[in-house]
């Protein structure tokens, strides 16, 4: 069994296909780390929950943009309407209920017939799975946003910053950028390594998975223009969709 780690989605199933076939990944014996944000901004969010979900080994971090979609679905308000969730809203209603519209006004006010019901029972089961982060046996971490890396994981009481945090990878930045450092980039949990989406490297110039001091930056941009990228845990050898 091997062990892979995969960027940000954002809705680009043929990217995720890709990147899926790129490694000949086996769906009933190797594993698959999915660090979030697998809906909005592309056109197939539907579908890309559909193939995730016919991988046996699979660890789902919960992603900003998976968080507020399913809230919208849950509550009838969704906060990021305009920035890719009426893409996500179209692609669940064109596969599960057709019936159902969305309006296109102002962002602020765009709206949408889909219901909590119109969802298939599976999908609900698989974003209410969805993990704030993931520690495996080897003590990586794997986040979407990042972490207070003051304080222990466990004692987080504002379990938002674990999908909106980018002060981490910031702070890593700032460690990476020193000369001569003498000391070790602290965290409280002392992780060995930690894999992050959310925060595109495009942001920094870059184009592939970026590691400052024992954080990765696996945010390829799929979905602003970008590429899906997937990693390979033990080697770091990674594959890029195009």
């Amino acid at each position: 069994m091997k062990t892979y780690i995969l960027g940000d989605i954002h809705g680009e199933l043929d990217k995720l296909l890709e990147c899926l076939k790129l490694v000949n990944f086996d769906y009933e014996n190797d594993k698959l780390i999915q660090l979030g944000d697998i809906v909005d901004r592309g056109p197939k969010s539907f579908e890309c929950v559909e193939e995730l979900l016919k991988i046996k080994n699979l660890i789902v971090i919960k992603g900003n943009h998976d968080y507020c979609f399913f809230e919208g679905v849950n509550t009838g308000r969704y906060m990021l309407m305009g920035q890719g969730c009426e893409e996500t809203l179209e692609s669940y209603i064109r596969n599960c209920n057709p019936d159902k519209t969305v309006s296109r006004k102002m962002h602020s006010n765009s709206y949408t017939d889909f219901e909590f019901n119109d969802m298939p029972i599976e999908h609900h089961t698989f974003f209410n799975n969805q993990l704030d982060y993931y520690i495996d046996e080897d003590n990586n971490c794997f986040v979407h946003g990042g972490f207070n890396r003051h304080k222990l994981l466990e004692e987080e009481i504002d379990r938002q910053v674990f999908i909106w945090d980018r002060d981490l990878l910031a702070s890593a930045r700032s460690y990476s950028s020193m000369k001569n450092n003498t000391y070790p980039f602290k965290m409280k949990n002392n992780f060995k390594e930690v894999f992050i989406g959310h925060t595109p490297v495009q942001y920094f110039g870059e184009s592939t998975p970026q590691q400052y001091a024992n954080i990765w930056d696996i945010d390829t941009g799929c979905g602003k223009d970008g590429v899906l990228t997937i990693m390979d845990l033990e080697t770091k050898e990674f594959w890029q969709s195009k």
